[in-house]
């Protein structure tokens, strides 16, 4: 009777395996069967979708927003999509209460789950509707498509597209420079002139705070206050290998020390603060001159001036280092990391395509626009539109969100700027990504200082000690930290580029 009872046992297990295989068939064909309404831009039948939207307001004070509002209206018109957006309340991937579209800044997190098969792999849709999904591929290009993985046939996650302008800009007193009936520098020379008419006018320009001058403002960290400045002799001509072998500190790499030079000649002339050594970025000592109208010129992000000053500041936008090849650049060291925003599908859902689509729909540059420029008529909005717009990161170039014209002008003069994007901590392999050779060593938390005290020190030289100065603290900077970094550095190329042991990757 045992025997019967494990035999109608294993034939009920049989079966039941069976029906279970034909119902994932004729879902996953019922699937494909339901995207046969879909012409390339809409759906004939309404997809219903839900998108995340960071914040931890209720769900209705997400829709209720202009630009939920908006949107919702708009792709229901151009998709049928019908678009219901949550918050990050109670979201949990174990718990399939993810939303359909989401996304998290924690690149193991998602990595994670899509081995477990609870994230979609994307790729799929993303070949067979490569038509229909042409304003996704263009906002996000092959870099943020397919930064997970070196195939191609694999995407669990999208990078976000970044328009925030990510070179400094050099901010220079235009009153000033009206004053003295001097022109606009585009060039270091026209800079460097205007500056020294600064410090020869300190009297005509201050009057009788004359004695606080600062012709050009840097702090006790150069390699970031005056980066443009720097950057400018760097070569944007070199290999991939010394790039990755000297890219993590960049004062080792050739033409840094120029800059350094040139710095240290304008230290000595008087057109540098006589303490910047001592001046900690981010304190009063360091926004208080700007403040005040005390310093002729200095370099920050666009935005910086008008953060500090409001719109009465009188300093222009301008671009004025620029390298041997006549180009404005600025070295982006720390190109796409794992860190940043990761847009992916969970498994739970049950319309990927749309999500697709709708992807593609709030990536199109007209409907970026649009929803941007509601915020001129919206300024009470407790959300901003940037929580709706995750496939863009930070303003679109038409956009007109920024109703400073001097602001929008300093961000125009920052996107001038072409920004070297190879990375210091990755190499190209292939045309779709950049991956990682690590090396786990992190100079600034061994020697947190090194830095600045080598840059402060040289730029610091007495007349006629640079070369000798520079020589003893160059060996010392190397001694702290540097000299180990791009050792191992050139060892984890070599064992990967040069002998072909993939297993670092």
């Amino acid at each position: 009777m045992g025997k019967k009872n494990r035999s109608y046992k294993s034939c009920f297990v049989r079966f039941l395996s069976v029906i279970l295989v034909i119902a994932v068939v004729v879902s996953v064909c019922s699937c494909k069967a339901d995207n046969r309404d879909f012409d390339g831009i809409r759906f004939g039948k309404t997809r219903t979708i839900s998108v995340l939207v960071d914040s931890y307001d209720d769900d209705s004070v997400v829709n209720s927003s202009a630009y939920a509002k908006y949107i919702h209206d708009a792709v229901l018109r151009d998709c049928n999509i019908d678009v219901k957006f949550v918050s990050c309340n109670n979201r949990d991937i174990t718990h399939g209460t993810m939303a359909d579209i989401s996304f998290t800044d924690n690149y193991s997190y998602v990595t994670t789950n899509y081995k477990m098969n609870a994230v979609i792999n994307m790729a799929p849709y993303l070949n067979e509707y490569s038509d229909s999904l042409s304003d996704l591929k263009d906002l996000l290009g092959n870099v943020n498509l397919y930064s997970c993985t070196s195939d191609p046939s694999e995407v669990w996650y999208l990078s976000q597209a970044s328009f925030e302008p990510d070179a400094q800009v050099t901010f220079i007193r235009a009153d000033w420079l009206v004053k003295l009936g001097l022109d606009v520098p585009t060039s270091r020379d026209d800079f460097y002139k205007c500056i020294v008419a600064f410090r020869d006018n300190a009297d005509v320009l201050l009057g009788v705070d004359s004695d606080s001058m600062i012709p050009f403002f840097i702090d006790n960290e150069p390699s970031v206050s005056a980066k443009p400045l720097l950057d400018s002799f760097l070569d944007t001509d070199i290999s991939d290998k010394d790039f990755y072998v000297n890219g993590y500190n960049r004062t080792t790499q050739d033409g840094f020390s120029e800059g350094l030079r040139v710095l240290n000649d304008w230290y000595l002339e008087g057109l540098l603060p006589s303490d910047f050594m001592y001046i900690r970025p981010g304190t009063k000592e360091s926004y208080e001159p700007i403040e005040n109208g005390y310093v002729g010129a200095f370099c920050a992000e666009y935005d910086y001036v008008y953060k500090i000053l409001g719109n009465d500041g009188n300093y222009v936008a301008v671009n004025t280092f620029e390298n041997k090849d006549g180009e404005y650049t600025y070295w982006n060291e720390e190109y796409l990391l794992q860190e940043g925003l990761k847009i992916y599908i969970p498994a739970t859902c049950s319309e990927p395509l749309a999500c697709l689509v709708y992807l593609n729909w709030i990536s199109d540059t007209d409907n970026i626009e649009a929803v941007q420029n509601l915020s001129q008529n919206n300024p009470d909005e407790n959300l901003g539109y940037d929580k709706y717009l995750i496939t863009c990161d930070g303003m679109y170039p038409n956009g007109s969100d920024l109703d400073n014209e001097s602001v929008k002008q300093a961000r125009e003069t920052a996107m001038d700027v072409e920004v070297v994007n190879r990375g210091c901590k990755c190499v190209r392999y292939n045309p779709y990504f950049f991956d990682y050779i690590e090396t786990d060593v992190d100079i600034k938390a061994l020697y947190p200082d090194s830095t600045k005290n080598f840059t402060c020190g040289v730029i610091a030289s007495e007349s006629g000690c640079f070369d000798a100065n520079y020589s003893l603290l160059y060996e010392d900077y190397l001694c702290c930290g540097a000299y180990a970094i791009c050792y191992m550095r050139e060892s984890e190329w070599n064992k990967v580029v040069v002998e072909g042991n993939m297993l670092p990757w």
